[in-house]
């Protein structure tokens, strides 16, 4: 998940460098740390990603220059590696801000007390994925089914719950070919990445068992429960109150002109508001006693 939301969520990366000036403005510069090799969040390579355009529209929105600092990582390390975050990076001063951070703060800022978290400004989830198109939407119609996840996350837990029966790959991409090759009925994975891999999936026509990769996809109606879903926030430090007020007035108009919904769509991201409540210990064991 950059991020796969696992049961530990706060990591710290070592490398860095600082990428182009993005924005003209005149303003002072907004550092905001990325890592190198994080798709759909973030790539140095082509300079784009989720969170490197929202950044870009938060800058010129608040009249700053967006300076990335792009932080190295393995491009071909597993999802699960992937689920770090360059706070480390900010408390150092390395850098102004980290985009989509989970939270409550309480769990990914715990140990970081120099940092703090901006407004809620989009929410994400493992969703559910399957190739048949009447799949059920219910997250407890799970129970006694073969469903894919990646190992080591959250939906390990999730699926305990209603008595499903989990098929544990080590990363995103291989759970997705479980899929695919009909080894699980369905997927219970990390939105964001999930939906760019459907979007790639898309676009290269790809074909296995002759069915369209494209045809493989996120079940219509599903709703993800408490338990696997997340607010995501900015990242700053403490004292920075003016900057943390700059970017959450700038996500805000994004959100209401319909912006942050067009740069989900150009990634493959599920558009989701901000829940109303997300995941905790409770969420996870209500899953084992709704009827």
């Amino acid at each position: 998940m950059h991020r796969c939301l696992l049961v530990v969520l706060v990591g710290v990366l070592i490398g860095s460098g600082c990428g182009p000036v993005i924005a003209a403005n005149k303003g002072p510069a907004m550092k905001v740390c990325m890592l190198k090799h994080n798709e759909p969040y973030s790539d140095f390579g082509t300079r784009s990603g989720f969170d490197h355009d929202v950044a870009a529209a938060v800058a010129r929105s608040s009249g700053r220059e967006l300076v990335p600092v792009w932080i190295d990582n393995e491009p071909g390390i597993t999802e699960i590696d992937d689920s770090d975050y360059p706070l480390g990076r900010l408390a150092r001063d390395e850098c102004d801000a980290v985009f989509s951070v989970p939270g409550p703060a309480r769990d990914s800022l715990s140990g970081q007390n120099a940092l703090a978290l901006g407004e809620p400004y989009y929410g994400a989830a493992f969703e559910l994925l399957a190739c048949a198109a009447d799949f059920p939407a219910g997250f407890r119609s799970l129970r006694g089914r073969k469903v894919a996840i990646q190992s080591q996350t959250v939906a390990h837990f999730a699926l305990a719950m209603v008595k499903a029966d989990s098929k544990n790959y080590f990363s995103l991409g291989a759970a997705y070919k479980g899929l695919l090759s009909g080894e699980a009925e369905a997927a219970l994975l990390w939105g964001p990445t999930s939906g760019w891999q459907l979007r790639i999936a898309a676009r290269s026509g790809a074909m296995l068992r002759n069915t369209s990769l494209a045809e493989c996809g996120f079940v219509k109606d599903y709703q993800p429960p408490a338990a696997v879903r997340w607010n995501l926030h900015v990242a700053t430090r403490q004292p920075h109150k003016r900057l943390r007020t700059d970017i959450d007035k700038a996500l805000a108009t994004m959100i209401a002109e319909g912006e942050l919904d067009r740069i989900k769509h150009a990634y493959g991201i599920p558009k989701h508001e901000p829940f109303s409540s997300t995941y905790d210990l409770g969420a996870i064991n209500d899953l084992q006693s709704a009827h």
